[in-house]
Parts: structure tokens; sequence; C-alpha cells
């Protein structure tokens, strides 16, 4: 018995073995098969809301004095005085002296020619006596009309001019003398002077180079995709106070930030062939508010446009083509769009929105419309 188990044990094992193989895969449990759940993806959405809208643009440019004159002598001689404020950079108060030409040879012509004036309203007053006198005689013993030489009327006509051409002289010298203190006509600044103590001029010669400090003005190109938005005339003309649009400036210098504002007052009428764009022209006052602002300060600008009704404004990202997305009973949604403006990170649209849509803001992976979402 023992060698007949011994025998065929290996067998006994083997068939116990497939046995157990078998009802293991016949009692095991049926794996039940469950579609995956899909959870709509969370987004975020904004609410269209329609409303006036004023466009912003954006320009850059490098302040510039308003008024700039060369400063030039109108007569001869030697510079014998310069003021300590007549120097480069250096600011000056409207009526102030900046410098003195030699006088003495003026002073003198206007002595010589307070002498002839004074000779020549003599010589009138002797004329017109004479010709009284003669108006008199010719009364009493004369017949008829008299002759305009018998009158004296050449003669005093002739003193008449004497005296005209010895007032004009005079008042030249004055002028004259006047002007050899060259005074300053508004509150500036030195841009740069040409001239120095001793220096003989002529008159043309140019003094220096000033210019005004109450206001400045900035030259800021347009880009052709903003003119539209502009509203202002593009041939050069003066704007009318009432309508000029508010620009604002601002800059950093010297670690402080500097921000002003001011008025756009005209275009240039000229394309500007190197840049190919076409600018406005700013206006800044200066007041002890903005006195920071300086000439040759490079400024960013941002110019208030036209304004516009009914446009809501939305994320740029969120537009692509002229298509938008907008979320419907908790399903995506594609709709047709008017863009009339990009202006930074936004869109300006005009219409295909209809009040309180919800747009989407939230990038995703893929669009399809009528996709489940879930809002924020």
């Amino acid at each position: 018995m023992n060698s007949y188990i011994k025998k065929y044990s290996p067998l006994i094992i083997i068939l116990v073995s497939i046995i157990i193989f078998v009802l293991m895969i016949r009692l095991r449990p049926e794996a039940k098969f469950e579609e995956p759940k899909i959870i709509p993806q969370l987004v975020e959405t904004m609410v269209a809301y329609p409303s006036e809208v004023e466009a912003k643009i954006s320009s850059q440019g490098t302040i510039r004095p308003e008024h700039e004159i060369f400063v030039t002598s109108e007569l001869s001689g030697k510079v014998t005085w310069v003021s300590k404020n007549f120097l480069d950079g250096a600011g000056f108060q409207i009526g102030d002296t900046l410098m003195k030409i030699e006088k003495r040879d003026y002073e003198l012509a206007l002595i010589s020619t307070e002498s002839s004036l004074f000779q020549a309203r003599l010589a009138l007053e002797r004329e017109e006596a004479e010709a009284n006198l003669a108006s008199i005689e010719w009364k009493r013993v004369g017949k008829g009309d008299a002759s305009s030489l018998t009158l004296r009327e050449p003669q005093l006509a002739q003193a008449r001019a004497v005296l005209a051409a010895a007032e004009a002289a005079y008042e030249q010298s004055k002028r004259n003398l006047e002007r050899t203190s060259i005074i300053a006509p508004f509150n500036g600044r030195v841009r740069k002077k040409m001239v120095d103590l001793g220096t003989n001029l002529i008159p043309g010669s140019r003094l220096a180079d000033i210019y005004a400090t109450a206001s400045f003005e900035v030259r800021l190109p347009i880009a052709d995709k903003d003119i539209p938005f502009l509203g202002i005339p593009l041939d050069g003309t003066s704007i009318d106070p009432s309508n000029r649009p508010e620009v604002r400036l601002s800059t950093s210098y010297g670690g402080d930030e500097l921000n002003t504002k001011g008025f756009i007052v005209r275009s240039e009428s000229e394309i500007d062939p190197k840049t190919r764009m076409i600018s406005a022209i700013a206006t800044i006052p200066i007041s002890n508010a903005n006195s920071g602002f300086k000439v040759g300060m490079f400024v960013n600008a941002e110019i208030n446009g036209l304004s516009f009704p009914g446009v809501t404004v939305v994320p740029r990202s969120a537009v692509k083509d002229n298509m938008i997305w907008v979320v419907i009973d908790e399903k995506l949604r594609r709709k047709s769009v008017e863009v009339i403006r990009f202006e930074k990170d936004f869109a300006f649209i005009s219409d295909g929105l209809n009040k309180n849509d919800r747009i989407l803001i939230t990038r995703l992976s893929s669009y399809v419309d009528g996709m489940p979402v879930r809002l924020n």
C-alpha cells in the first residue's frame, strides 16, 4: 500500500492542483465594469455689463520748451555787465536784466537828438508865427486869394517835416539806449549762453538760447490703429480749449515717481518719415505741484480718447478670431462678437453679447460647444 502511494503521489498532487485551480476560476466573483464618471471642469466667468467706455491711448515723448527764442543784439557795442543768472541752465524772472552793452555812445546820441528836437520845435513855432503875420498882412493890404508862398505854407510844411524827423530820431535814440540792457521777456531758463563779459557785438549777434518755464510741451507719436479713437483734427490747427483731450504724464527721476496732467492742443500735420506716425502735441502747465518735470525728461503718456456707449470690456485672452465663449445653463456656448478695439490686456466688444451673459475667462485645454462646466 505504501509503495502504491509513493508510486502515484505525484500524479495525485497534480490532479488535486488542477481541481483546485478549476474551482477557483469558477467560484471567483465576476468583475463589475462601471463607466468612469466625468466631473465637469470648474471655470471662472465674468458678467457682461455694457457701459460707456473711454478709449485710453498710450504714447511716449520727451519734454521740450513750448516757447523758446534766440536772444539777439539790436546794437553794436561791448558787453560791460553780465548777470549771475545768465549761465547755462540758470533760471531768471521776467523783467530781470540779463546783460548790459556799453551805453555811452547811445547816451550822447540821445543828447544830440534831444537838442535837435528842441531846435526843430523852436523853428516850427517861429515859422508858424511868421505865417500868421503874413496872413494878417495880406488881409490888410492884399486883394484876392494869396499864394501859398505868400502865406509861407511851404516853409511851414518844411518846418513840420523837420520836427517829425527830429521826434523820430529822438525816439530811436531813446529806444537804442533802452536796448543797451537785455531784459528777460518771461520767466525762464538759459539753455545756452553764447557771449560773455567783454564780447564785441554787432546787430544780429546771438546772445543766448532761452526758453519759458511757465509751460512745456511733449510730442506724442500716435499709432495708426489709435488715430480713429483720438478724436482731434489732424491738420495742425489749434484745438478749442473746451475740446482739448486730457493727457496723463508720468516718469521716474531721482527715485521719485512724477505724475501730472496736460492737454492735447494740436496735432502735427505731417507724417514722420522715420516712424510713419503722426504726432499729437500736449502742453504741460508748470506749477509748484509739478515743478519736478524738466526739459529733456522722457515721459509716458495716456491720452483720454473718444467715448463709446454700450461697450463690454473683457480680457483680451477671452477673445479669439472675433469669437467668445459664454456659459449658458452650465454648458459652453460660442458667440460671434464685434471687437472695436484692443487696449492693453482688454478687448472692447460693441455687439454680440447680451447683458448678464457669463463670459468664460478660464483658459481650457480644449473648447467644445455644449461641453458641461461648473461655475466657481
